[in-house]
């Protein structure tokens, strides 16, 4: 007497429907988290370099003064 075989076909259709739906979703959030950390770092990089524009603008103020 022949074991009927069984068919996986149901099972993986499930299983692939679930892993994208899973996956599209885990990357959505992950594609936020990486946005939103590179908005504070470009944020954080124009502050870092609006002062350091500062303090040399400072710098070339003083050595101007003293030329003077």
């Amino acid at each position: 007497m022949p074991i009927a075989t069984k068919s996986y076909g149901p099972a993986l259709a499930a299983f692939l429907a679930l892993s994208f739906t899973y996956t599209a979703i885990e990357a959505r959030a992950e594609g936020n988290t990486i946005d939103a950390a590179r908005t504070r770092w470009q944020q954080q990089m124009q502050r870092g370099n609006q002062a350091m524009s500062a303090y040399g603008t400072r710098l070339l103020e003083q050595e101007e003064d003293k030329h003077e």
